[in-house]
């Protein structure tokens, strides 16, 4: 991937801002494991760095800290016996750590990476991955969410300067981490749509070019459904590619609206409320790919309503803490008081209906289409698949908007004045 030309092509956007991401270097090829160290010395690494990792992670990654060796790296490493969950108290521990260090070198996925992006980020610190496994969007991203007091925040941070993977190492990854990447893809369908929602409604800063990179990045994922689930390092590399887009895409518009929107929102609902149960909320594209099917199917319902009569939200606060740990009150207190709808006035949101209608039904998939998508890139489907039940599903479809302060279709459901037996699944 040339991120220079993706960068040229975003020069003098015609949404008005200027265009900037901080990933300088990505490389994904077979055999880069025995490369790390000269490709991090050629992008001007720093020598001196905290490696971090996982057992599973560091042993996929076998040849790494002997490349590192070879181009003269000076490092110390901290490998966690298994790290399911990104915690802010393990990020702190990080920064702590690497405060005598450079640089940070993440080696693995998901939640080691967003601790090491937030301790790289807050100690001032280069930072660079090694991608073990194509399984979610966050590669790129400038944002780590982190759980902090049972509650899961997104913090400001900056992308990596560096991300290799190893396509051979993507490919031997197990199916079930390929289908969660292939899921957080296909979380952006929802994602643009809100956007445009949030645009139509509030006047909220929209770049129709990024939403042009971010369909490119699905559509691309989508041509090889079928060969998700197979070890094929093309394939993994076509999917690792989509992650990085959608990441940059992120940080091209300066927020996370490319890339996720109401159904992102559900699956960390229901990951805050499994871990104060102590339960493993399992991964997160996994459950963002069962909310995508479940709010694709929501806003579809919404063609029926060709007009609408809107009107102002009366939000039932003391409702909304109720579903939520008394922990956490502050936290959403803050994310809706003021109300954000408040902002929307009905007349415009009457108006711009049927733009919503017009980007429902050309950005969202058939709600057929998308299920054998999933199938044929093995990914989840059925709640019970992952340890959801519906009425668990439907409070979180209810619920979840109130835990993120930021207009989606699924928070402005009230407004609209139509059926409220809309949320069914």
């Amino acid at each position: 991937m040339d991120l220079r030309a993706v960068i040229d092509s975003f020069q003098n956007c015609s949404c008005g801002r200027a265009h900037s991401f901080d990933l300088k270097v990505y490389e994904a090829d077979r055999g880069l494991v025995h490369r790390v160290g000269d490709i991090l010395s050629k992008s001007g690494f720093p020598k001196k760095i905290y490696v971090v990792s996982d057992e599973n992670a560091i042993h996929a990654s076998n040849g790494i800290l002997h490349a590192l060796d070879q181009c003269g790296f000076h490092y110390q490493t901290k490998i966690y016996p298994d790290m399911r969950y990104a915690y802010m108290s393990t990020a702190k521990e990080i920064m702590n750590a690497a405060a005598g260090f450079d640089g940070i070198l993440s080696i693995g996925t998901g939640s080691v990476n967003d601790v090491c992006r937030y301790a790289a980020a807050h100690a001032k610190k280069a930072f660079a991955i090694f991608a073990t496994a194509p399984s979610m969007d966050g590669f790129a991203s400038d944002s780590a969410p982190l759980i902090d007091n049972d509650f899961k925040i997104s913090y400001p941070c900056r992308q990596p300067s560096v991300v290799i993977a190893d396509t051979d190492i993507l490919a031997a990854a197990p199916v079930e981490l390929k289908a969660a990447g292939f899921g957080d893809i296909l979380g952006k369908y929802v994602g643009i749509v809100d956007w445009k929602v949030a645009n139509y409604t509030t006047g909220e800063y929209y770049c129709e070019k990024i939403v042009a990179l971010v369909k490119k990045a699905v559509a691309d994922v989508v041509a090889i459904a079928d060969k998700v689930t197979v070890h094929d390092p093309e394939a993994a590399k076509a999917i690792m590619d989509s992650l990085i887009l959608t990441g940059c895409a992120m940080q091209l518009a300066k927020c996370t609206r490319p890339a996720s929107g109401a159904e992102h929102v559900v699956s960390h609902f229901w990951e805050i409320h499994k871990l104060e149960k102590g339960i493993w909320p399992d991964f997160h594209g996994k459950k963002v790919g069962i909310a995508t099917l479940l709010v694709t199917k929501i806003y579809k319902k919404l063609l029926h309503y060709p007009s609408i009569e809107p009107h102002k939200e009366s939000l039932d606060l003391e409702d909304v803490l109720s579903h939520y740990s008394a922990k956490n009150r502050e936290e959403i207190i803050g994310y809706n008081v003021p109300n954000p709808t408040d902002a929307i006035d009905p007349a415009v949101l009457k108006d711009r209906w049927p733009d919503i209608l017009t980007s429902i039904r050309e950005d969202l998939p058939d709600e057929t289409a998308l299920l054998d998508i999933m199938h044929r890139a093995g990914c989840v489907t059925e709640l019970q698949d992952a340890n959801l039940t519906p009425e668990f599903a439907l409070e979180a479809l209810r619920y979840s908007p109130y835990m993120r302060r930021r207009i989606t279709l699924l928070r402005i459901l009230d407004m609209l004045g139509i059926d409220e037996n809309i949320l069914t699944i």
